[in-house]
């Protein structure tokens, strides 16, 4: 599926190369890719050496529609990267004496009670490497997705949390979950919203002027944020209807940065917390947060993963010891990595991310081996640019097959209502996940809000059954519960995999 493509001359703008190394190559192999797709989102890409930032390279547009050009001062949606942040404001709220790496949840939480789980095997350390065998999905997603929520009703979602019975207290296994309870604790030691403590300890020091865990911020502090872009649409070139709020920024993934600021944040990595001659973070502090906390063997694309740190993977990568983390949800790609014993690392941040994750992945197959002095440049950059054509044919057709699946599927059924459609609309609540609303809308559609998440119902196989299709997260079969001829509730499946979710008429 080809685009119409916009005049790539008119927007990328080319990388700046400073100091020795020359990184032409990336600014050769980013245009490339830009103009073979044809959709011109936004990528933001630096690297660091030495203590000082040695690349910078913008290209594509932060907003398509007002042809707004990403600049230094352009933040992104850092997703998942948000973890080593959060991670490293815990490791400096325990030098400040106000909780340990062996803290138990109990003694976090001495009020709280926890039902399902036993608080006092569960610690800190167990919370931030994904080691502590918890599941929640309404906290996780509440705090993510849809926002219906408040510091009350975040201790009860926390609260809810339950063991994984396919795993075990000290087992890998990732998840949101861990990270969010920090969150819940934080704000409740600290009397304030967690995006603020980690500004005061991580933010503020850096000097990150371009980044915030409060999207409301983007105009009080004067930067520009890139919109999400998705190819799975009708018109790619449109921003996506689901765009993260205050009240989905969560400590997991909340956090939007510029790649000049995230850069400051690797220096400090890379030179055990010191940054422009000043020492921003004890060193003790960046030492302990890049020690192995748990063991896995996993691998994403290039990267291969043989433990996890403080937020951080840890792993093999063109045989040096590497860590890294990267994000991504519909509409953003994001990848920090770093390498301790040659001092480099490398920041790209996309506003798409289908395309962009395999161009990121040669982004940083070219910036290593220009860093490193491994393999030939122009062949590697050649290369990806060819294999980066092969796999857009690739996503063309499977967009092609995606959206034609639904169409014939849509095609194929029709709504099956025993009652009015009228009926079916109304609120239904949940105690854990909050109000489903349901409105009749144009052409007697049925739109379903559940809080930022909203879809318009087509039709089910069953009676009175619907599918509903949120920006976030895959279709989910919405059955309704008939009573004495009355709409009485909402059975919600796929929204939780331990079971369906309730949803009574209030």
């Amino acid at each position: 599926m080809k685009f119409v493509l916009l005049v790539i001359a008119s927007f990328l703008l080319a990388g700046s190369s400073i100091a020795g190394n020359d990184f032409s190559a990336i600014d050769k192999y980013v245009n490339a890719v830009k103009k073979e797709v044809g959709l011109p989102s936004g990528t933001a890409v630096s690297i660091v050496k030495d203590g000082k930032i040695v690349y910078e390279g913008y290209f594509g547009y932060s907003n398509i529609k007002s042809k707004k050009k990403v600049n230094d001062k352009t933040s992104f949606y850092l997703a998942s990267i948000t973890k080593p942040m959060f991670a490293l404001s815990m490791l400096l709220m325990e030098k400040k004496g106000d909780i340990k790496d062996n803290t138990s949840m109990a003694e976090m939480f001495p009020s709280l009670d926890f039902p399902y789980i036993d608080k006092d095997k569960i610690d800190v350390k167990h919370l931030v490497s994904h080691t502590h065998a918890l599941v929640n999905r309404p906290l996780e997603d509440t705090l993510a997705f849809t926002g219906q929520h408040n510091r009350l009703h975040r201790q009860k979602l926390a609260s809810a949390s339950q063991n994984d019975t396919d795993n075990t207290l000290g087992k890998y296994q990732y998840s949101n979950v861990g990270y969010n309870v920090l969150s819940v604790w934080a704000e409740d030691k600290y009397k304030q919203d967690w995006q603020k403590t980690l500004e005061q300890l991580v933010y503020q020091p850096l000097s990150m002027v371009h980044t915030s865990s409060y999207i409301t911020d983007a105009q009080t502090k004067g930067f520009e944020v890139a919109r999400p872009y998705h190819l799975y649409t009708k018109n790619p070139t449109e921003i996506m209807p689901f765009e993260k709020n205050d009240s989905t920024m969560q400590a997991a993934g909340g956090t939007y940065s510029s790649a000049r600021d995230m850069a400051r944040f690797l220096i400090a990595q890379l030179n055990e917390g010191q940054v422009d001659g000043e020492q921003v973070f004890p060193k003790e502090v960046i030492k302990k947060s890049h020690q192995k906390l748990a063991t896995n063997d996993l691998k994403y694309r290039d990267f291969v993963r043989k433990g996890y740190a403080w937020g951080w993977y840890m792993g093999p990568y063109k045989e040096e010891k590497t860590y890294h983390h990267f994000g991504g949800i519909a509409g953003t790609h994001t990848h920090v990595s770093f390498m301790l014993e040659h001092n480099i690392g490398l920041v790209v941040l996309n506003n798409e991310e289908t395309v962009a994750s395999t161009m990121t992945a040669g982004i940083a197959d070219i910036a290593y081996s220009i860093l490193l002095g491994k393999g030939d440049v122009n062949e590697i950059t050649d290369s990806r640019i060819k294999a980066m054509k092969v796999r857009w044919d690739k996503i063309q057709a499977d967009i092609k097959g995606t959206n034609e699946t639904h169409e014939k599927r849509n095609a194929s059924r029709t709504m099956v209502l025993t009652q009015e459609k009228s009926k079916y609309t109304g609120v239904f609540h949940n105690p854990l996940w909050g109000d489903l609303k349901v409105n009749l809308i144009e052409n007697n559609g049925l739109r379903f809000t559940l809080g930022e998440l909203i879809a318009v119902a087509t039709a089910a196989k069953r009676k009175d059954e619907v599918r509903i299709q949120f920006p976030i997260g895959g279709g989910k079969l919405a059955a309704y519960k008939i009573v004495e001829g009355k709409v009485d509730a909402i059975e919600v499946y796929g929204i939780n995999p331990l079971g369906v979710e309730k949803f009574t008429r209030l």
